[in-house]
């Protein structure tokens, strides 16, 4: 492929596409692995250490990014250049990294889960760097690269998963051959496309022009870290305050839920670029008018998705993890209610960034944080499992309401 065949850009639906397949099967590889950690262990401690970790690296992931993705696609103006959010980028990665080994070490109930905490956060430095380049084939149209990466990578994170434990008996070193794999997928594939479309990635950034990207973004970027602290903080207390097979096993009902929340939100993640374009020439309520219908539409396909797997759920987590899961079905309904809700919650994030209320996104996150703080106490000690599903029923409801009326007085 030439230099002109590989700029030339995909039309939106091509993107969708792509995006979404890439995406979803990439998100569907990760729950898988929570499927084989289960099979291929003898017990639930396993996929408690496991679900523990990608509590704590889904946070890291957060800071690691910064937020800065939506930020860099609707920078229509140029302000920064590529160079620029690939130099923050690596600052941002190694900075948080030290940030959450601290925080690991003090929150994690055994030094098999810290160890497992450690490792796991190296694949997700990966996941999180190469995500600045998704951001650059994003700005491109062209997200056919992201989706080819992300199927490679689901490939690999699956095989390298299950040789790592069928070989070693390690969650470890079943991991730290996932980062490897998806370490040289970065190097030699995504570098490689990012480059041909924006030229040099070589790292460049001033002190000044750091110093202000992290000050403008930082409200949306906390914003969006406390969003994410919210789902991960109430399995994080569940998991101290009960154990990790009891973590274990809520993970293995609820995680398959997140599939629908990453197809509802990667079928809006290509038309961001165009409610911004909206934005930034002065078409406020036409940027509102499509906000609204992708909130719709995003709801639409969670509900949707999730009526079917309430049908399929019980059959499916039984062929899954045998009949010792069904017991626990019946956290089942609500958690595909919270998915639906993180969906809206997350979109509405995205949406306040663009419509340049950054510290909205803040205050929409702290309040849900706030509700699910006052609420995970009580909702487990009367529900038990379920009551990490109705605490945080009540976090994402009240962001939703104050997230819309904050892009319906956009101006």
């Amino acid at each position: 492929m030439n230099l002109q065949q590989t700029k030339t850009e995909l039309g939106l639906k091509e993107n969708i596409f792509w995006n979404t397949v890439g995406s979803v099967f990439y998100q569907g590889c990760m729950w898988l692995l929570t499927v084989l950690v289960v099979r291929l262990s003898t017990d639930y401690q396993n996929s408690g250490m496991l679900a523990f970790a990608m509590s704590v690296g889904n946070i890291y992931f957060v800071m690691g990014t910064y937020n800065m993705r939506t930020f860099q696609v609707s920078d229509v103006n140029g302000s920064y250049s590529t160079r620029n959010y690939v130099a923050l980028r690596f600052i941002t990665v190694f900075g948080s990294y030290a940030l959450c080994l601290i925080y690991s070490a003090l929150i994690s109930p055994s030094l098999q889960t810290l160890l497992t905490v450690i490792v796991f956060l190296l694949f997700k430095a990966d996941e999180a760097f190469s995500n600045v380049l998704y951001g650059v084939d994003q700005v491109h149209m062209r997200l056919d690269y992201v989706g080819k990466s992300q199927l490679v990578r689901g490939i690999l994170c699956v095989t390298l998963f299950s040789l790592g434990m069928i070989l070693f008996d390690s969650l470890p070193a079943s991991l730290l051959l996932m980062f490897a794999g998806c370490l040289a997928i970065t190097i030699i594939y995504d570098v490689q496309k990012a480059r041909l479309l924006s030229g040099s990635l070589a790292p460049s950034i001033t002190r000044e022009q750091c110093t202000t990207l992290l000050r403008q973004c930082f409200p949306a970027a906390l914003g969006i870290l406390i969003g994410n602290f919210i789902m991960s903080s109430a399995r994080q207390y569940f998991g101290v305050a009960y154990g990790e097979s009891p973590l274990g096993i809520y993970a293995s009902v609820a995680t398959p839920c997140v599939i629908i929340q990453v197809l509802a939100q990667n079928l809006y993640t290509p038309m961001l670029g165009s409610i911004a374009n909206e934005y930034k020439t002065g078409e406020v309520h036409k940027a509102q008018r499509s906000a609204l219908k992708l909130l719709i539409l995003v709801l639409g396909v969670a509900l949707v998705l999730s009526a079917i797997l309430l049908f399929v759920g019980e059959p499916l987590l039984t062929a899954l993890y045998g009949e010792s899961i069904k017991p626990y079905v019946g956290v089942l309904p609500l958690a595909l209610v919270v998915t639906a809700g993180a969906a809206e919650t997350i979109l509405l994030s995205d949406l306040l960034i663009v419509f340049n209320g950054l510290k909205l996104t803040l205050a929409m996150n702290i309040i849900a944080f706030l509700a699910n703080l006052a609420l995970i106490v009580p909702c487990t000690a009367i529900w038990y499992m379920n009551g990490i599903n109705i605490s945080l029923i009540g976090a994402y409801s009240a962001a939703i309401v104050f997230g819309v009326a904050s892009v319906l007085r956009a101006k």
